[in-house]
C-alpha cells in the first residue's frame, strides 16, 4: 500500500510532482490549483481562507482523515500543527524566516552577509524583515525616506549574481547542486527583485564554487534544520566574494530545474532523512547530465485562459482553461534543457511565446 503524504502551500506542483514520481499518494493544500497539479494528486483542497488558524485546522483534520504525513511548503514552512511532520521544527524555522535573527547569528558565526544599515547610506535596498521570492525588495532612492518602515530593514545593496545552494540535511550536511537564480528577468514579464526561476547547474569558477559550498554547509550547521534546505547567495561583480542572503527551510523553487538537470529524485532523499537514512554516497554520485532551466512567465496584461496545455512537458504550473490572470500574475513555468545556457534560455524564450499563441486559441 501506498504511502500518504499531504503536501501545504502557496504553489506546491513541483513538490506534488516530485512526491508523486517518488511513489507516493499525493494529496495538496494550496492557495494555486493548477492543471498539472490535479494530474499528479489524488485530491487537491483550495486553501480558502488566508488565516493561519483556518489553514492548521485544515490541515490537522485532512491529516488525520487521510492518515497522511504532512509537508509543509512556501507560505506555510512555520505552522504549527498536529501530525507527523516531514519537515523542520517550526521553532527552529523561526530562526531563519526572520531576517533580523538570521543576520544576528551569522554575525556571531562570522559569515558573510550585506550589510544591515540603521538608516539609508549610500547604494542600498528596503527588504521585508519576513518574506522571499524578491518580492517587495525596493532600491532607496534620492527621494526616499532615510528611516526604516515597520516590518523591513535596510541593507547595503550588493550589485552581482543570485545563485543558490540546495542541500539535504540530515546525518550529513550534503549540498547536491549550485543553481543560478533567475531575477526580474524582462523576457519573462519581471522586473527588479522578483524571483524568475532557476538554471541548474550554476556554471562558476571552482575557487567561487568551493566558497559557496562551504559557506552553505556552514550556515547550516548553525540551526537545527532537517531534510530539503537552500541556500541563497549573491556573488558579488567587484570583489567575486559571495553574500548569505537568506535560508529556505523547505523545499525550493529549484526543485524543476535540479531534477531535470540530474534525474534524481528530491523529494526521496527528503524523506530519507527522517527515516535517519545516510545518503552521502548517493549524493556524492550526482552527475549533471544536461542544463536545465525553469522559468516564470508574468502576464503583461489581463488574459483568459482558453487552451488547457498540462501535458505538454515543456510547461509546469499550468494554468486551468477559463482562468483569468491580472497584469504581473505569474501564468506558467517555462521548462527546457540543453548543453549550454544559451541554449536553453533560448528555447525557453521560443517556448514562452508558443506558449501565448497556445492559450489564445
Amino acid at each position: 500500500m501506498k504511502e500518504r503524504v499531504l503536501v501545504v502551500g502557496n504553489n506546491v506542483r513541483n513538490v506534488v510532482q516530485s512526491a508523486f514520481k517518488a511513489g507516493y499518494k499525493v494529496y495538496a493544500l494550496t492557495k494555486f490549483v493548477d492543471s498539472d497539479l490535479i494530474l499528479f494528486s489524488e485530491e487537491v483542497y483550495p486553501i480558502k481562507d488566508d488565516s493561519r488558524s483556518w489553514v492548521k485546522k485544515k490541515v490537522e483534520d485532512l491529516s488525520e482523515k487521510l492518515n497522511a504525513k504532512v509537508v509543509l511548503s512556501s507560505g506555510y514552512e512555520d505552522l504549527e500543527v498536529k501530525g507527523e511532520i516531514l519537515g523542520c521544527d517550526p521553532r527552529a524555522i523561526e530562526k531563519v524566516l526572520n531576517k533580523l535573527k538570521f543576520y544576528k547569528t551569522l554575525e556571531r558565526a562570522g559569515l558573510p552577509f550585506p550589510e544591515i544599515l540603521e538608516k539609508k547610506e549610500g547604494k542600498c535596498i528596503l527588504k521585508p524583515i519576513r518574506g522571499g521570492g524578491g518580492e517587495e525588495i525596493k532600491v532607496l532612492g534620492n527621494s526616499d525616506s532615510k528611516e526604516k518602515k515597520e516590518g523591513y530593514l535596510i541593507q547595503r545593496l550588493i550589485e552581482g549574481i543570485p545563485c543558490s545552494a540546495s542541500l539535504i540535511v540530515g546525518k550529513e550536511i550534503e549540498v547536491i547542486t549550485l543553481n543560478e537564480i533567475l531575477a526580474g528577468w524582462s523576457e519573462m514579464n519581471a522586473h527588479g527583485f522578483r524571483y524568475t526561476g532557476n538554471i541548474t547547474p550554476f556554471l562558476v569558477e571552482d575557487e567561487t564554487r568551493k566558497k559557496l559550498v562551504n559557506l552553505a554547509m556552514e550556515v547550516c550547521s548553525l540551526f537545527d534544520l532537517k531534510g530539503s534546505v537552500g541556500v541563497d547567495f549573491i556573488i558579488e561583480n567587484s570583489s567575486k566574494e559571495p553574500y548569505i542572503l537568506e535560508i529556505n527551510p523547505r523545499f525550493q523553487g529549484s526543485l524543476d530545474s535540479m531534477e531535470w538537470s540530474t534525474d534524481l529524485n528530491l523529494f526521496s532523499l527528503h524523506v530519507k532523512t527522517f527515516e535517519d537514512k545516510n545518503i552521502k554516497d548517493k549524493i556524492e554520485k550526482v552527475k549533471f547530465r544536461r542544463i536545465a532551466i525553469r522559468a516564470i512567465y508574468f502576464s503583461d496584461k489581463k488574459v483568459e485562459i482558453k487552451k488547457d496545455v498540462a501535458g505538454n512537458p515543456f510547461y509546469a504550473d499550468v494554468p486551468l482553461k477559463g482562468s483569468i490572470y491580472n497584469k504581473d500574475d505569474p501564468v506558467v513555468s517555462v521548462l527546457s534543457s540543453g548543453k549550454t545556457r544559451k541554449e536553453v534560455t533560448e528555447k525557453v524564450i521560443k517556448r514562452k511565446n508558443l506558449f501565448l499563441k497556445l492559450i489564445s486559441r
